[in-house]
C-alpha cells in the first residue's frame, strides 16, 4: 500500500489504476473512490466488472478500459469473433477502450485478421495491445511497431509478468525499445510493472534521457 501511494505521489501525471480479477464489489467501490480522489485518469478492469464500476464513475472524468486475453499463439477465427462481441458489449456498458493481451507470437495473426474492422469496432474508442516485455527481443521491435501501426493501436502495454532482477535485463530492454523507436508510431507507451517504484523510475529516467516527448503519453498501470 505504501509503495503504491508513493508511486501515485511521485508519478501522478503518468499513473493509471489496475484492478485485478479477484476484487469483490466492495473493493471495486474503494478503487473507484481512489481514482476520483487522486484524479487518476484511467482505470483497467476485467470485462465483467465494467457494469459494476461504470455507475460510480459516470461523469467523473475517469476513462474505464476493459481487458481481454488470447492465451495461445494461434488465434482461430471463432476466437476473434467472440472477443470482438465481448469488446462491443463492454463499450455499450461504458468502457472507453479495450486492452487486448496476447503472446507476441500471436500479434501478427491478430492484426491480419482484425485490422480491416478496427476503425469500425473502435470508433471513438481506444485499442491497446498488451505484450509480455520478456517475449520481445531487440530485433523484434520494428516488427512490433509495424503491426501496431497497421492495427492503429492507441497504446501498447508492456507487461513485466515476473521480475527476476538483473537476469531480466530490464533496463537493457527498455533502452532497446527507445533506441528502436519509429517516429511513425502514433501510439502511447504503457507499462504494467506492478507497484514497483524502482522499475517505474528506471523507465521514466530512460524516457527523459532518450525520448522526452514520449513521457506525456506514458502510463504506468499500478495494481490496486
Amino acid at each position: 500500500m505504501m509503495e503504491r501511494d508513493t508511486i501515485f505521489d511521485e508519478f501522478s501525471n503518468n499513473t493509471a489504476l489496475w484492478c485485478g480479477a479477484d476484487l469483490d464489489a466492495g473493493e471495486l467501490a474503494r478503487a473507484t473512490e481512489l481514482v476520483v480522489s487522486r484524479n487518476i485518469p484511467m482505470m483497467s478492469v476485467p470485462e465483467d466488472d465494467i457494469v459494476v464500476v461504470w455507475p460510480w464513475l459516470e461523469n467523473k472524468g475517469v476513462e474505464i478500459v476493459s481487458r481481454f486475453y488470447f492465451a495461445d499463439k494461434d488465434i482461430a477465427d471463432g476466437q476473434i469473433s467472440d472477443v470482438t462481441m465481448q469488446i462491443n458489449k463492454a463499450f455499450k456498458h461504458g468502457a472507453k477502450g479495450a486492452q487486448v493481451f496476447l503472446p507476441y507470437a500471436a500479434l501478427e495473426d491478430l492484426v491480419n485478421q482484425t485490422h480491416v474492422i478496427r476503425d469500425d469496432l473502435f470508433f471513438n474508442r481506444d485499442l491497446s495491445i498488451g505484450i509480455d516485455l520478456m517475449e520481445i527481443d531487440s530485433y523484434d521491435w520494428q516488427n512490433l511497431f509495424q503491426n501496431l501501426q497497421k492495427i492503429n493501436a492507441s497504446s501498447v502495454v508492456l507487461v513485466l509478468t515476473k521480475d527476476i532482477g538483473k537476469k531480466s535485463d530490464f533496463v537493457g530492454r527498455i533502452y532497446g525499445l527507445l533506441n528502436a523507436w519509429d517516429d511513425n508510431n502514433k501510439f502511447d507507451l504503457h507499462f504494467a510493472l506492478g507497484p514497483n517504484f524502482m522499475r517505474i523510475e528506471q523507465v521514466v529516467r530512460l524516457i527523459e534521457s532518450m525520448k522526452p516527448d514520449l513521457l506525456q503519453g506514458t502510463k504506468f498501470w499500478v495494481n490496486f
